[in-house]
């Protein structure tokens, strides 16, 4: 259980006034020490627990792999939807409303007793004292999706394994490892090129280590939709197809994308490139043939561009034909869990963005509503992430204070100006400031003197927040130039 007095008290004190005497500076100093030997002690702790029986009665906490933060309870502000519970969100650091009792649904088992899979449990805040609840409360922005709070009601939550912690090693590939897959004599940096492997089960939310003969589906982490093959009716000549495809007028196949990864045609299974057992683990950094299951072909290269209405094609496409061409190997490459969270937060945002560049465009918000104010924060606080999300290569996501209209850069990781062109943020952007300015039939909601008038404040701040988005997009490469 990690422990949050020492940052409690820096998050305190680092949150008062500004206009701090030489000593609160270093009352500050030693209190953000003490809350960073905290975060190790917690790291520790938590290492040391890997491996040990959960018992009820214990108090744990909730880690939610794909973002690493802290499901947490905040009993001071309502949730969004069930106004009567209380809110529970996703908290980067944590603190003591991540703390939950795990006690038995059932009378079968008693405190003291091991947490079995299959158990059905309660999870209840320590300081909150209302269970976790899944609310019957479907969510607007994610339609199909309900809303989780903490209320006084009789809510059950079932323990299903997802992975054996035995299974959980760094130096093996697994479901729920992020990989980009690369042809052996090219390279990909793209976040268009960025997978989650899955290993099939007979449970669907199991997971596991991926062995030689397992069978895999490939999610692509940007779009969430899986990879698959499908017959291919291209007549264009390639060199490398013709010589795989094997007798005349057998089929041929190119890779796709499908929506469920119930779809059999995503099953695809991995060759060694050296003699190994099929039992054995694949190593996480292997070079490796795919083999795609219900065609028995093997996927290979070839030279047929895909993006043939662009200027300079530079996407080529990927088949799969029956015979196998040793040559035509894949390097899977591990990434980094904060690249996978670096597109999470820049594909939401892309989508946020989109939401509200489609508002402007079809006049659907005016300045008069009741709304505005609301929909303008909203706004704001949005371009505020961005500017520091690209701006700050140690920003995670969180609130951060401040004024970044006032503040200076230094862009050390272009890879996250690269995420703003190719998650089309730019280009939401670019919409956002055209939008307001264009005739709908009706007029256009401002006109460009309308920004000096002081009512127009807000809408003047977000044009502001949207010019530094598209200077901080390119100010490495504006310096490179020079």
């Amino acid at each position: 259980m990690s422990r949050y007095s020492a940052q409690k008290q820096f998050w305190k004190a680092s949150k008062q006034s500004p206009a701090a005497d030489a000593a609160d500076a270093v009352l500050l100093t030693k209190l953000h020490h003490a809350a960073e030997t905290e975060k190790k002690q917690n790291d520790q702790e938590s290492s040391k627990l890997i491996g040990t029986d959960v018992q009820y009665g214990e108090v744990v906490q909730l880690l939610h792999l794909k973002s690493n933060k802290y499901l947490t309870v905040n009993k001071r502000l309502p949730a969004q939807l069930e106004k009567n519970a209380m809110k529970v969100t996703l908290d980067m650091a944590g603190d003591e409303g991540s703390w939950f009792y795990i006690l038995p649904f059932y009378k079968l088992r008693v405190t003291g007793d091991k947490v079995v899979v299959g158990d059905k449990v309660t999870l209840n805040p320590v300081n909150a004292g209302q269970p976790l609840h899944a609310s019957n409360y479907e969510l607007v922005d994610n339609p199909g999706c309900k809303e989780v709070n903490a209320v006084n009601c009789n809510t059950s939550w079932k323990i299903v394994l997802f992975m054996d912690y035995k299974e959980n090693q760094d130096d093996i590939l697994k479901g729920g490892t992020w990989t980009t897959g690369r042809s052996s004599a090219t390279s990909a940096t793209s976040s268009h090129a960025l997978w989650e492997v899955e290993v099939v089960q007979h449970d669907p939310c199991r997971q596991g280590s991926a062995h030689w003969n397992s069978l895999l589906r490939f999610k692509h982490l940007a779009t969430g939709q899986y990879l698959a093959a499908e017959i291919d009716n291209d007549t264009r000549p390639d060199s490398m197809r013709d010589k795989l495809r094997g007798p005349a007028n057998t089929p041929v196949y190119t890779l796709v994308p499908v929506p469920h990864g119930h779809d059999i045609a995503s099953i695809f299974e991995l060759d060694p490139t050296t003699m190994t057992r099929g039992d054995s683990l694949v190593p996480r950094s292997s070079y490796v043939r795919l083999r795609h299951l219900c065609t028995n072909t093997w996927v290979h290269s070839t030279s047929l561009a895909i993006d043939v209405d662009d200027e300079k094609p530079i996407m080529n496409k990927v088949g799969c034909a029956s015979i196998k061409e040793d040559k035509e190997a894949f390097a899977i490459v591990p990434v980094s869990p904060q690249e996978v969270r670096d597109l999470d937060f820049a594909n939401d945002a892309s989508k946020e963005l989109g939401d509200i560049a489609g508002k402007l465009e079809r006049g659907s918000i005016s300045p008069n509503e009741k709304s505005f104010a609301q929909f303008t924060r909203f706004v704001t606080q949005l371009l505020k992430k961005i500017i520091f999300f690209v701006g700050d290569d140690q920003y995670n996501g969180e609130g951060k204070h401040g004024d970044p209209l006032e503040m200076d850069f230094v862009i050390k990781d272009r890879e996250r100006q690269k995420l703003l062109r190719e998650q089309h943020i730019l280009k939401q952007i670019f919409k956002i400031l055209q939008a307001p300015f264009q005739d709908h039939g009706e007029g256009s909601m401002l006109s460009m003197e309308d920004l000096a008038d002081q009512r127009h404040r807000p809408f003047r701040h977000i044009c502001q927040l949207c010019y530094r988005v598209l200077k901080l997009s390119q100010v490495t490469m504006v310096t490179m130039c020079k």
